[in-house]
């Protein structure tokens, strides 16, 4: 039992602050960093010269997290280049998607049935009815689609928008500037990354978010509690603690991923302005952090 609580809030804590592709959750607002407070947002310089502006995300808000803090303005002004986990243009362009999605099906022979058993199969089956999803859809669908695709209805009703979160936001911002956008990987990676997680691992994710997400995504709560007041040494805390049986996804979602980044930030120090990057929050927390990786590089990273 305290494995699958324990596998349930960090499956919730990647659609919150971990994934660009995946939604976030939550019940009620939280309070705005106060005045003078820290934010999720870090300095990075190289010999005393900015070299980039790191931002921690939550890919999904309510409108009451704007307008935001001047601290996020002052990053977006000091920057040129936008970099995000992926780019978001990719995504909106369906002859892009369309082969990424086969990353996210099952194979020739694998049902979702069998997959997940008569008991499991019927609660997917009743949450995809009660939201108005075709079953013939999500019969397709590999365990870690389904848990987020079954996940939408309760983010509506928490009242979460995606076009009000962090990473669309300074999308929309750079892309009316006419700025630069790149991404630090692409979509079909970012889809691979899940895909590729062991079958029994995806079943246990959509056994644990089935069993109780109206009830449990308060634990999300207080994760976006913590980034919008600031406090690494919480979120960092919930999250070690949710990934402490769920090594496989830890690994491959955040550590990884992290690794696979950190050299491409680097790399903002040879362009002639800073960069502003724009990550899930929990990218930003912990020993393996992308800011870890840049300060044991040479980098000062420091929190604004």
């Amino acid at each position: 039992m305290l494995k699958l609580m324990r596998l349930r809030r960090a499956a919730l804590s990647l659609l919150a602050v971990g994934l660009a592709a995946v939604q976030a959750f939550g019940q009620t607002p939280v309070p705005a960093s106060p005045e003078g407070g820290r934010h999720f947002v870090w300095r990075v310089a190289k010999e005393g010269r900015a070299v980039a502006w790191l931002v921690g995300s939550v890919h999904v808000l309510k409108s009451d997290a704007y307008p935001l803090p001047p601290v996020f303005g002052k990053a977006f002004d000091e920057t040129v280049t936008l970099v995000e986990e992926v780019d978001l243009g990719a995504t909106a362009d369906p002859a892009a998607i369309l082969p990424s999605a086969a990353k996210a099906v099952l194979g020739n022979g694998e049902t979702l049935s069998a997959l997940l058993g008569s008991q499991t199969y019927a609660l997917v089956k009743d949450s995809a009815t009660a939201a108005g999803i075709p079953m013939l859809m999500v019969d397709r669908m590999q365990p870690w689609l389904v848990a987020m695709t079954l996940a939408v209805p309760a983010l509506r009703r928490a009242g979460y928008d995606p076009a009000l979160g962090l990473d669309q936001h300074f999308y929309e911002r750079a892309k009316a500037a006419n700025r630069p956008i790149r991404g630090l990987e692409t979509v079909a990676y970012q889809l691979d990354r899940l895909g590729g997680l062991p079958m029994p691992v995806q079943v246990d994710m959509l056994r644990a978010v089935l069993s109780d997400i109206d009830t449990q995504v308060s634990a999300v709560t207080h994760l976006v509690a913590a980034w919008r007041t600031g406090d690494v040494a919480a979120l960092e805390g919930l999250l070690l603690e949710e990934f402490r049986d769920s090594t496989e996804v830890y690994q491959r979602l955040l550590v990884e991923r992290n690794q696979a980044w950190a050299p491409k930030i680097a790399a903002c120090a040879t362009e002639p302005a800073p960069c502003l990057v724009v990550v899930g929050g929990a990218h930003l927390v912990g020993p393996d952090s992308v800011i870890a990786l840049l300060r044991k590089s040479g980098f000062s990273v420091d929190q604004q």
